[in-house]
Formats: structure tokens, sequence, C-alpha cells
């Protein structure tokens, strides 16, 4: 998975959560989302680094192997290689990881004696003083491979333990009893209201987005859409939690509601932002559309709200 399909997953599964929440009233849903989401961040942050240092530590591991000068043992290296990660957990990954190391030691061991004697077998004196050389490098040099495999080893079996729990909490969190978000606090003095539910996923979102460290102030449900207001911005999130629209309030000069027409033709509401000074893009006006009328309104009003707790 890559790192935007990553961090797409942080804000997307709470809003999937949250509309599923809503539907049923049943906030155990927005919470699953919330821990499914962190959860995926977490893996892939972890499981990215692990996959770059196993590389490493292979790719070592390869390199030192030829410099071995010994043939047959690379052979036996490679039919012993890497582990697969999908089925590994960590406890597997340390074995294996010992084991490794172990045989790595055993091969320097046993080449010092081995080596010489090859040689004198082929070359005679020659060649033995060739083998134990040859032993010597590979007294030093196997064991150091041995240890950069184990290394690998390791980071894959941690890999696989971490994907195991993803898995798991996939399986398993439509049974997770989870108690209700955090009440949302509003406004620039973090007001204090009685609890609602759809504010405090809302809330709880927005400080997964670039909003996160503003103070909440509102938001207004849009069906496959959510526009969320803190004290100092707007922001629009898509279904799959991708931001659209991101406007800082004090940019905004005025608000108009009005009919717009659609691509593929016919109309629907739209609410026009007319921002102080246009935006890198050239655009002076964005426009948020829906077609439900009274959507549409209260964005207007939400934002309207905001600019006015500005002044």
């Amino acid at each position: 998975m890559t790192h935007s399909t990553t961090h797409s997953d942080f804000v997307s599964e709470p809003i999937k959560g949250f509309k599923r929440s809503v539907e049923e009233l049943d906030p155990s849903y927005v919470m699953d989302g919330v821990a499914r989401g962190t959860g995926s961040l977490a893996r892939h942050t972890v499981g990215g680094i692990v996959d770059s240092a196993s590389l490493l530590t292979e790719t070592f591991s390869k390199n030192m192997a030829v410099l071995t000068l010994d043939r047959k043992y690379a052979q036996r290296r490679d039919r012993f290689k890497v582990i697969s990660g999908t089925n590994t957990t960590f406890v597997g990954g340390v074995e294996s990881g010992v084991g490794k190391l172990l045989r790595g030691v055993a091969e320097g061991v046993i080449g010092v004696v081995r080596a010489p004697m090859r040689g004198a077998e082929k070359r005679g004196v020659e060649g033995f003083a060739k083998g134990v050389g040859k032993g010597l490098l590979g007294l030093v040099v196997k064991p150091v491979i041995g240890i950069s495999d184990a290394a690998t080893d390791v980071m894959v079996g941690v890999k696989g333990s971490l994907e195991g729990v993803g898995n798991k909490a996939k399986k398993g969190s439509a049974n997770q009893s989870q108690v209700r978000p955090r009440r949302a606090f509003y406004g620039r003095d973090r007001r204090l209201k009685p609890y609602v539910f759809v504010d405090a996923i809302s809330a709880a979102i927005m400080m997964r987005t670039r909003l996160g460290g503003d103070n909440y102030l509102s938001h207004v449900d849009m069906g496959g859409r959510v526009a969320i207001l803190s004290v100092k911005r707007f922001l629009l999130l898509g279904d799959d939690g991708e931001q659209q629209l991101l406007i800082k309030l004090k940019n905004i000069k005025r608000i108009d509601l009005r009919r717009v027409p659609k691509s593929g033709g016919g109309s629907e509401w739209g609410v026009l932002i007319f921002l102080k000074t246009a935006r890198n893009n050239g655009n002076e006006v964005e426009v948020v559309t829906t077609p439900d009328k009274g959507i549409a309104k209260d964005i207007c009003a939400k934002i309207q709200q905001g600019i006015t707790l500005l002044d």
C-alpha cells in the first residue's frame, strides 16, 4: 500500500464509520473506524520501515556471500533464503533468524577445516595455502552474514505480526464493544454544550485532517461528503476521506447561494465562496455544489457563522 493510501485510510475509515453510526444510531461503528484508520497508519508506517531495513540487510548479506569466494556456500544459503512474511509471526521470525545465525557460525567453523582440504586435493600445497586463506575469510564473514540474515528474518516476522493484527482487527471489529466518542467543545473558548453524537464524531474526524489543532466549530453532513468548519478554516472531505477544498475563513469576502449548471445538463444548488485574493490556482471563487437546497443553505449559514466569529 502506498504512502498516500495509508493516510487516506487514516481519514476515510472514520468517515465510513461516521456514516454508518448516523444511519444506525450506534457509536460503535465510528469508534471502529477510528481504530481501523489509526491501526492502518501505524501498521503501514512500521511496515514501510521494516521493508526498507530488511531490503538493506538482505542486500548486504548477498554481497557478503560473494566475498566469501565459496560458491557452494552461496548456493546453500539461497536454499534457506528469506522467509515469507505472509504467514510469519514475530516468534517465527526469531526462530528462523536464530537458526540462520547458528548456521552462519557453523559454516564459518567448518570452512576453516574444509577449504584447506579441498584446496590441497585440487592443487596441492598452493591449493592448501589458498584454502587456509579462504577458510579464515569465511570464519569472519559467514557469521556476519548469519547475523544479517537473522535480522532480516526478525523484521519479516515483525511485519507478518503487524499484518496479522490488521487482519484480525478487520474480522473482529464488528464484534467489539466501544464507548461513545468524546464530546465536542465549540468555538474559540471551547464552550461545553449538551452532548451531540454527530458533532462528537465530526470533531474526532477533524483532528485527523489538516484542521487538526484548530478548535471545532460545526459540520454539515452532505450525504457522500462532509463539510467541517474550525474557528479558522473550512474543509470539504470526499466520501473516501480525500481533501476536496480547504479555505481560510479570513480569506472569504462573501458567500452566495444560487442555482449553477451541471456538467451533464440541468442544474443544482451551489454555494459560491468569493475570495479576497485569488488562490494559487487562479480561482477567485470556489463552488460547493449539492442537489439539496437545505444542505446548501446550511453550509452558507455555517460559513457565515465562522466569518462572524472572526470579527
